[in-house]
């Protein structure tokens, strides 16, 4: 009998549990899935859990449950380093709440790895980012950004002073923050002067570059700007950060805003671990050159997808942006290639299909540009564009779960009675 192919999988992010949900339960390979944290959220909503908007159940997932129920294995733990010549995967030593040691560095051995770490959100220097604003990067940050939100709309109605929140960058995190704040800001009302209560939140988006949301589409741009508006959300172009401090945030050419909280969301680049990783070939941005078959320049045994992948087509001028969209068509390719490969096939190369953006504001809708088999794209709004929006987390609930408990879990989460509403800011 053929020994089974070990495949290690180093992040749950939408591509890393999309990969191992795909590969879980073959008879050519044995799946190990790596992660620091047990539970899987969805990192397009992270900013719905920092507004509190969340309404779903399935929007955080257990690790744990999900290697039962799919058949895969799972490990808890930082990654360290990997050992491209024994073909092995170091882990730190894992600590409790607080800070004891509980399991001591383990390593894990493989014959295909894949590194799906995500990325993180740079400072690019900037004073006073590191202390006083805070990034949304994973689920704990937006845990910590709900507390400290709370805390602040508390204030502001007993004090009868709008809160300052101060969001920089203008890209998807930034502007759908935005919206669901504001729709937050309702839960703080008192509902018996509803009639009379004044605005109690400020909201302002710094961008740095010229044009809001660069790089996107003009009719997209101007969508998503004309519904911001509409929310009286404040946005400013051509501010370059130059300090962030515990009640402001503070431009190159001396200008000022107040923030009683600030978000840092200024794009996004290669966790800072992958250099260390290993000798892989890194670019600008912090993340691992790969070739056409997703394979890292240094190691055909080694993948990289999503986030960590710098991918760029043939005839393109820079590589691809890191977007779930993305991550999930590379978990979808690596699913088929690398059992083709196990079974001693050559893949084709992967191709990436651009779907579109689609980008959430709350009470004021959904705005996307989708593209439609080989029309042009096209602009999208209202209710289509928001069914639009929550089928991309439904597709990937159906990848992860597969499509029967997918279909099953995703009905029972919507007839549910103990959803409750969509404001969870006090329970």
């Amino acid at each position: 009998m053929v020994e089974a192919t070990r495949i290690v999988v180093l992040g749950g992010g939408a591509g890393g549990l999309e990969l191992v949900a795909a590969l879980a339960g073959r008879e050519d390979c044995h799946v190990t899935l790596v992660d620091q944290v047990s539970t899987h959220s969805w990192k397009p909503r992270l900013h719905e859990f920092a507004a509190g908007t969340v309404n779903s159940t399935l929007s955080e997932m257990s690790f744990y449950m999900l290697a039962g129920m799919r058949g895969f294995h799972f490990e808890q733990g930082r990654v360290q380093t990997i050992d491209r010549v024994s073909k092995t995967v170091r882990l730190a030593e894992l600590r409790g709440p607080e800070g004891r040691i509980v399991t001591g560095a383990r390593s894990i051995s493989y014959d295909i790895c894949v590194i799906a770490i995500g990325g993180v959100t740079p400072d690019f220097g900037t004073m006073g980012v590191a202390d006083n604003a805070i990034r949304l990067d994973q689920k704990a940050d937006a845990d910590e950004f709900r507390d400290l939100f709370i805390a602040t709309m508390i204030h502001a109605r007993e004090t009868g002073e709008a809160a300052n929140i101060v969001i920089v960058g203008s890209g998807a995190t930034g502007t759908e923050l935005a919206a669901h704040l504001r729709l937050s800001e309702q839960a703080f009302f008192d509902p018996d002067k509803a009639a009379s209560s004044r605005k109690l939140l400020n909201l302002t988006i710094l961008e740095a570059a010229p044009d809001f949301m660069p790089g996107a589409d003009d009719g997209l741009r101007k969508g998503v700007r004309r519904r911001l508006a509409a929310l009286d959300v404040d946005v400013e172009t051509g501010a370059e950060i130059e300090a962030v401090t515990d009640h402001d945030v503070r431009s190159a050419d001396g200008k000022a805003w107040p923030a009683d909280l600030t978000v840092w969301a200024a794009g996004l680049v290669g966790h800072p671990c992958l250099k260390a990783l290993a000798d892989f070939e890194i670019d600008k941005k912090g993340r691992i050159v790969v070739d056409d078959r997703l394979r890292s320049t240094v190691d055909a045994n080694v993948y990289v997808l999503g986030d960590a992948a710098s991918f760029t087509p043939g005839g393109a001028d820079a590589a691809l942006p890191p977007t779930a969209q993305c991550a999930s068509q590379q978990a979808d390719y690596l699913a088929v290639a690398l059992p083709k490969i196990i079974a001693g096939g050559a893949p084709d190369a992967f191709t990436f299909n651009d779907k579109g953006r689609l980008i959430s504001l709350g009470r004021a809708g959904s705005v996307g540009l989708v593209g439609f088999a080989r029309r042009n794209d096209f602009l999208v709004d209202g209710r289509f564009a928001t069914a639009a929006y929550k089928g991309l987390q439904r597709q990937h609930q159906w990848a992860v779960l597969g499509p029967w408990r997918g279909s099953v879990a995703i009905l029972a989460d919507m007839m549910s009675p103990a959803r409750g509403p969509a404001l969870k800011l006090h329970g």
